[in-house]
């Protein structure tokens, strides 16, 4: 299984893409930056799952709707949690600032339908990849997930500040061949990334020890763009080559 990042900044500015990542070719994870794909590409997508409602992880999604409605067989499933769910259906989805899609009929069928993910559970999406759901530390019903294919298994933190059950789970896994992690601060600014439930460098080295395997490789995402410069050199610094800061295009095999 292969997860190809799409989008990896942690907010919007010049030259930047919000975090998608495509996992195989009919899931995409989160949809700040899914118009980024090709018109073809958006119509092989099958699940987009979102790791919470926040605006730079939901932007694009009701453009890659607007933009491949019409090509669709079958409804585009929106997957996260109930809450998650119930924030975009509300805030996004409902015919003010966007067209409620879940309404719009083609060939008699939705658009558009969304599926809960329980908790805590493994729930199998499209191209052969489960997804276990475990809520994190942040806001807008956010979970980080653990994928798993016949290959192996990838932790995925989405945003997130200090956390535990996701680690604990995490620590079980005798496959695991990659973490997935955000970091959207520099140390300086560590008061910050704690009061809004996001990492640092130094804050993603101590959930890194609950997790024990220190020989998984680990790719952070989510930097802020305006401190890339230093996040980057933190992580050097920190890390060496046991952590790589994803960039656009770069692909994660498990």
């Amino acid at each position: 299984m292969i997860l190809e990042a799409v989008g990896v900044d942690g907010s919007k500015q010049y030259g930047c893409h919000l975090c998608s990542m495509m996992l195989g070719e009919h899931v995409l994870l989160d949809a700040g930056s899914a118009s980024m794909l090709s018109g073809g590409r958006q119509e092989e997508v099958k699940t987009v799952l979102l790791t919470h409602a926040h605006l730079d992880h939901v932007l694009e999604l009701g453009f890659m709707l607007d933009a491949t409605v019409a090509a669709r067989g079958e409804p585009l499933v929106v997957a996260g949690s109930a809450a998650c769910l119930d924030m975009v259906g509300k805030h996004y989805m409902n015919d003010l600032v966007w067209p409620d899609f879940g309404r719009i009929r083609i060939s008699g069928s939705p658009s558009l339908v969304y599926m809960e993910l329980r908790d805590r559970e493994w729930t199998r999406l499209p191209g052969g990849v489960e997804a276990w759901s475990e809520p994190v530390c942040h806001g807008a019903g956010a979970r980080g997930f653990i994928f798993r294919s016949e290959t192996g298994s990838i932790v995925y933190t989405g945003d997130t500040g200090p956390t535990y059950s996701l680690w604990e789970k995490a620590s079980e896994l005798d496959d695991l061949r990659a973490v997935i992690a955000e970091i959207s601060f520099p140390n300086s600014m560590t008061d910050t990334a704690i009061a809004s439930d996001h990492l640092t460098p130094v804050l993603l080295r101590s959930e890194l020890r609950k997790l024990g395997s220190p020989e998984v490789p680990v790719y952070a995402f989510h930097l802020k763009p305006w401190n890339r410069r230093e996040i980057k050199e933190e992580v050097a610094a920190g890390f060496g080559d046991a952590v790589t800061v994803l960039r656009r295009g770069d692909r994660v095999e498990f």
